[in-house]
């Protein structure tokens, strides 16, 4: 047994250990380190793989998988710079209902210096045929899957670098942007910054509205007529530009506000030659623009997709969600009514009661995929950011419900924008894309990068008033605009270039 003064200088080496490594500079025994974590088990979860690699960078390359209950199968990878960490750890989320990961945002990302982080969400696939018979595979998609894998690659990353995260970030889009907010509602201490783009959080509304726009444009029984053809979106789309592209000052192809844009269809109205739309049309039309509604008390179930977003010329617009592009005679998200609500293969679109059905598909299916919380506030309090954006011409995602949300969020926190900040980028199709400046996640620096500066404002408290995004053309770059914190839109200043961000004022 060891003197009492032998203890105490035990006591004293051991605290001197632990308070080199909390100050920084270590850096772990590379192949050794790693391989030590195969097989390491956590509560709930398991290391499958652990390889030191050359490619993207030298690295860590961590294969786990986490089951919090017995049904759960998630997958996720852990990828750690061998050298030059930088203290950081960022997940990057998913897209739709795929498993797949972005190894190439992680490839970035530890190029940089940081840990890098991607799950499969629970499943494999790009359908939703996980979830048939399994409540729990639903779930892990829904909000467990990031949390687990998260949690589980903080302690990794800790064991590895013998010192935990400084900062955690998430960034995605559409799934991941609902991921993202799905983090700061439930999981509030995961992340110190968020970036959510474009989300589809209003998940059981949205597919309503999905829903919705197969049956508005099909004569009732009819599956296989659809009313109206991606050319009389183009037609709409133009006409629609025609009138409102100039209320920001300058003609650009994009309409910055649709909500100021009084389009109304009946001007297309046939009355002679040419493309134009007959009253069948128009009325399928203006359905389409109202959204979704109840049939007993008229409540909106999700808003219209806005004017600017019916037609995109690289292939997108509104014919991408309402109906299925594989079997275009069935609505498009068919199998989250046919087995997750109902579990009825059979299930008839036809037959859905848009009173008692709606109650009943958000009691469902609302508690596991929904994202709509607006209290925030324990988010606020462990000092998190969340910076979301959503493109004006989206037409998968409506900006209606995204800036909704945002609001609500507002009214219930007074001081929403010390922690949360919406940035809508007009013309920017589905996180991508679309006749507008939508790139703005590449750039070198904060005023150009909205993941930079998103760290910025977490790091040096440094909020973002605007960014800026570029769209690129033959010869470079065609179009930057600025990027406003809502309600504010970027507005043509009258003189200059009117490609130019420089001569655009956010009001």
């Amino acid at each position: 047994m060891p003197s009492r003064v032998t203890a105490k200088i035990w006591l004293f080496a051991v605290a001197l250990l632990c308070l080199s490594q909390s100050q920084g500079g270590a850096q772990p025994n590379t192949s050794a380190g790693c391989a030590a974590l195969a097989g390491a088990a956590l509560k709930g979860v398991t290391v499958e793989t652990a390889l030191s690699m050359n490619e993207p960078a030298p690295i860590c390359r961590i294969r786990g998988l986490a089951m919090p209950t017995p049904q759960s199968r998630i997958r996720f990878e852990l990828w750690m710079p061998n050298s030059g960490w930088n203290g950081r750890i960022e997940m990057v989320g998913n897209g739709g209902y795929s498993a797949r990961m972005r190894l190439d945002e992680l490839a970035a990302l530890v190029r940089s210096g940081d840990a890098a982080v991607a799950t499969d969400s629970g499943h494999e696939g790009d359908g939703l045929d996980f979830g048939f018979d399994n409540r729990e595979a639903i779930a892990d998609w829904g909000f467990r899957a990031v949390h687990e894998s998260i949690a589980a690659a903080k302690v990794l990353v800790a064991r590895f670098y013998g010192k935990a995260a400084k900062y955690a970030y998430f960034s995605g889009c559409s799934t991941g942007g609902h991921q993202g907010l799905m983090e700061a509602q439930r999981y509030p201490t995961d992340f110190d910054g968020i970036l959510a783009g474009d989300p589809g959080n209003n998940r059981t509304n949205l597919n309503l509205g999905f829903l919705w726009q197969f049956l508005a444009n099909h004569p009732a029984g009819d599956n296989d007529h659809p009313i109206l053809s991606p050319g009389d979106l183009k037609l709409a789309n133009q006409a629609a530009m025609d009138k409102c592209d100039t209320l920001d000052g300058v003609r650009d192809g994009v309409i910055t506000d649709p909500r100021r844009c009084d389009f109304d269809p009946t001007t297309l109205r046939c009355t002679g030659s040419g493309h134009c739309l007959t009253d069948i049309q128009i009325t399928a039309l203006k359905k389409m623009y109202g959204g979704a509604r109840r049939s007993d008390n008229g409540e909106s179930i999700y808003p219209g997709w806005p004017v600017g977003s019916e037609f995109v010329e690289n292939g997108g617009g509104w014919q991408l969600y309402w109906a299925n592009p594989q079997k275009p005679d069935e609505p498009q998200r068919v199998d989250y009514f046919r087995r997750w609500v109902f579990d009825d293969p059979r299930w008839n679109w036809w037959t859905f009661d848009w009173s008692k059905g709606v109650e009943f598909t958000r009691r469902k299916m609302a508690p596991l995929v929904d994202a709509v919380s607006t209290d925030l506030s324990n988010f606020r309090r462990h000092g998190g950011k969340l910076l979301l954006y959503q493109g004006s011409a989206d037409p998968v995602v409506s900006a209606t419900d995204t800036i909704a949300y945002y609001e609500q969020v507002s009214r219930r926190n007074a001081k929403a924008l010390s922690f949360a900040r919406l940035f809508m980028v007009p013309g920017m199709a589905h996180c991508m894309g679309g006749p507008g400046a939508a790139s703005f996640t590449s750039g070198a620096d904060a005023d150009h990068n909205a993941r930079l500066a998103l760290r910025r404002w977490v790091e040096q408290h440094q909020a973002p008033e605007q960014i800026i995004a570029v769209k690129s053309g033959t010869g470079g770059v065609s179009m930057s605009r600025p990027l406003c914190v809502w309600p504010k839109l970027p507005a043509y200043k009258g003189s200059g270039d009117s490609d130019d961000a420089a001569n655009f004022t956010c009001r």
